[in-house]
C-alpha cells in the first residue's frame, strides 16, 4: 500500500497526488454493515488499462488521508475504458455485491473514442477485482458514456448517461436520462433527453475531424472536413433543491480547455431549465487566478456525517497538468441552485 498524503483539507487540492490521470472520479460510500475496508472509496478513469486491469480505486476513512488500492476491473484486450459508476447491491448476489457500470470503447488512440457501450461487471469487495458480466446495457447506441445510477421519488431505478446527438445541428454528446432493470442488466424503454448542447461554453472543439462518426450530410472522405463538435456530458441524478425540484448536475466544454460544470433544474411543469448560460450559475468552474483548471465529471459523495460533497477531477497549477481527484462541498444558494465555488 502507498502512503497516503494528508493535506491540511480535503478540498480545492489533490487528494492524493499521482503522476496519473486521475479522470472521471466516481464515489462508493458502502454502508457499515457492509464491512468495507474504507469508509470512503474513488474510482477514475485512470491512464489506458496496462497488465490486464483497469480502473483505479482509492480508499479513505476521514476524506483527508487516501491510500491508492490497485486498479478494480479485470480487462481482455487493450481498449479504452471510462468512467466507472459501483453501487452496492447485496440484494441481488451476496457473493458479489458490488455492481460496476462502465463504458468500453473498440480499441485506444483514436479507436479509444469510437463504440463505446455502457457494460456492467461485479465484484465481492469495493476494491475489486471487478469481472464482467456479459451484459450491455446500450446495444443500440454507437456511443454511450458516464453512467450514473439513482433512485426517483417513486422508488424506481434510474440511469444517466451521455450519448451522441448527430441527426440535427448542434452535433456533440448529451445527456440522458431511462428506468434501470433492478438488477442493472438492461434499459427499460427509450432515453428521455435531459439536455443538448445550447451554450458556446459547450463547445468541445470548434473544427473537429470525426472520421469515425457517421453524420448526415457530412462526407469525411475529403481530409479537410470538419464539424463544430459540442459536448454536455457526465450527468448526475437524484439531487434534491432544498424547495424539493429535482436537479442534474452534468459537465461540458473540453476536458483539455474549458471544462466546468452546470445545472438543470426541473420546474414544476417537468420542464427541465439549463441555469449555466455560461455567465451565471455554474456549480464549479475554472479559476486560473489560484492555478485551478478543467474541474469537472463529478459525483456525489454523502460523508459519514451526512455532509454533500462534489468528487471531481481539476487540473492543478497548470492547464495541461494531470487530472487529480478533488473534494468540494455541496452547497445551495438563496434561489435553491447548486454552488460548489471555490471559497477558501
Amino acid at each position: 500500500m502507498e502512503a497516503p498524503v494528508a493535506p491540511s483539507s480535503p478540498q480545492y487540492r489533490p487528494l492524493l497526488p499521482e503522476a496519473r490521470d486521475q479522470g472521471d472520479p466516481f464515489a462508493l460510500v458502502p454502508p457499515p454493515e457492509a464491512g468495507a475496508r474504507f469508509r470512503h472509496y474513488a474510482y477514475t478513469t485512470g491512464d489506458e488499462p496496462a497488465a490486464g486491469m483497469a480502473f483505479p480505486v482509492y480508499g479513505s476513512d476521514d476524506l483527508v488521508a487516501w491510500y491508492a488500492l490497485g486498479e478494480s476491473l479485470r480487462v481482455g484486450a487493450p481498449t479504452a475504458h471510462w468512467a466507472p459508476c459501483v453501487v452496492y447491491r447485496p440484494d441481488l448476489d451476496p457473493a458479489r455485491p458490488y455492481l460496476m457500470l462502465y463504458s468500453r470503447a473498440v480499441g485506444v488512440g483514436e479507436q479509444a473514442h469510437v463504440g463505446h457501450a455502457i457494460r456492467r461487471a461485479a465484484a465481492a469487495q469495493p476494491e475489486g477485482p471487478f469481472a464482467d458480466t456479459g451484459h450491455v446495457l446500450t446495444p443500440d447506441l454507437d456511443f454511450a458514456i458516464d453512467p450514473d445510477v439513482y433512485r426517483a421519488p417513486d422508488g424506481r431505478l434510474k440511469l444517466a448517461f451521455a450519448m451522441d446527438f448527430v441527426a440535427d445541428e448542434p452535433y456533440g454528446t448529451g445527456i440522458v436520462e431511462a428506468d434501470l432493470a433492478e438488477d442493472l442488466t438492461r434499459i427499460i424503454g427509450g432515453p428521455r433527453v435531459l439536455a443538448r448542447p445550447r451554450h458556446p461554453w459547450h463547445v468541445y472543439e470548434a473544427a473537429r475531424a470525426m472520421p469515425w462518426k457517421a453524420i448526415p450530410g457530412v462526407d469525411w472522405s475529403d481530409p479537410a472536413t470538419r464539424v463544430r463538435w459540442h459536448t454536455v456530458e457526465a450527468p448526475v441524478g437524484g439531487l434534491r433543491s432544498p424547495d424539493g425540484a429535482p436537479v442534474y448536475l452534468y459537465s461540458g466544454g473540453c476536458f483539455w480547455g474549458f471544462y466546468a460544470v452546470g445545472a438543470l433544474v426541473e420546474r414544476a411543469d417537468g420542464a427541465l431549465e439549463d441555469v449555466t448560460d455560461g455567465e451565471r450559475n455554474f456549480v464549479i468552474r475554472p479559476d486560473p487566478d489560484r492555478g485551478f483548471y478543467g474541474p469537472g465529471h463529478c459525483s456525489l459523495l454523502r460523508a459519514a456525517d451526512g455532509k454533500d460533497f462534489l468528487l471531481l477531477h481539476a487540473r492543478f497549477g497548470a492547464p495541461d497538468a494531470p487530472r487529480q481527484m478533488c473534494l468540494a462541498p455541496l452547497e445551495w444558494t438563496a434561489e435553491g441552485l447548486p454552488v460548489a465555488g471555490l471559497t477558501e
